[in-house]
């Protein structure tokens, strides 16, 4: 009862901590503070470290009221700390950060691969710092890239490759098409229609491996709309999280993921 009780204190400390430094943010910048951070909690098992956090539908469910809740005229700040996840999920959250009337900065202090690349491209500015990352957005198909199930099943006779394969082939040749689609729409109001098409390309084509890291030149270079304000009170919050073992940052699905999680609470 003692730990339980030291762990439900550290909790509610930790939520009271993050609360207040987004209220700061929130009166420093005049925004409302959307976080989706994907850390090990410090009232966790520390077993957890092994365990790669990742975008969730259950997330997207609570990034999209957060949004709905916001006046129309008040600009949104989303920090994001993420490996990537659900596709469904960024395209759901990444839609309402497109569609929101304001202007809508996405904050990446670290990284935000995939999925969190994704919601990133539908935002009117991306915050990064010279060392933060962002990553490629094609589709994985069964762990495998989109890009290359297709060319698999191009290069070798169609009587060496099985039924299962073509099948996941043909998913894969409908969900990159889909992405690019989906891309080149959230970059439609932010490029010349050539420029956000050869980007659109370039990030969901395979060219790269998914976990090949895009950093700050790389992204200006894309045409994205990218600076170096991160705030330094962003920081504060990551004090509040547990700090341990951590997989290099990339994952991306079309199918259901095993472990369940939750982005970092900020109890509001």
């Amino acid at each position: 009862m003692p730990e339980t009780e030291d762990k439900d204190q550290l909790r509610e400390r930790t939520l009271a901590r993050r609360r207040e430094v987004v209220a700061a943010l929130e009166s420093e910048r005049g925004t409302k503070v959307v976080t989706l951070m994907h850390r090990r909690e410090p009232w966790e098992d520390e077993s957890k470290d092994g365990e790669a956090a990742h975008l969730t539908i259950e997330d997207s469910e609570f990034v999209l009221m957060q949004i709905r809740a916001t006046p129309p005229d008040r600009p949104i700040d989303i920090i994001i700390h993420t490996p990537g996840g659900l596709a469904l999920a960024a395209e759901m959250i990444a839609t309402a950060v497109k569609l929101h009337p304001a202007r809508v900065a996405v904050i990446v202090p670290f990284y935000a691969m995939s999925g969190g690349t994704l919601i990133a491209l539908a935002a009117d500015e991306i915050c990064m710092e010279p060392y933060s990352v962002l990553g490629p957005v094609d589709p994985q198909i069964g762990g495998w890239p989109a890009a290359a199930l297709i060319h698999l099943a191009e290069k070798k006779p169609v009587e060496m490759v099985s039924d299962q394969m073509l099948i996941m082939a043909e998913v894969a040749r409908l969900s990159l098409a889909g992405v690019q689609r989906f891309v080149m729409w959230l970059l439609a109001d932010k490029l010349p229609q050539q420029a956000a098409a050869q980007t659109a390309e370039f990030l969901t084509g395979g060219y790269l491996a998914h976990d090949t890291p895009i950093m700050l030149d790389a992204a200006r270079n894309l045409g994205l709309s990218v600076n170096t304000s991160v705030p330094g009170r962003v920081y504060e919050l990551f004090e509040t999280c547990a700090f341990g073992l951590c997989k290099r940052p990339c994952l991306a699905t079309y199918g259901m993921v095993d472990t369940p999680t939750t982005p970092l609470r900020t109890g509001r």
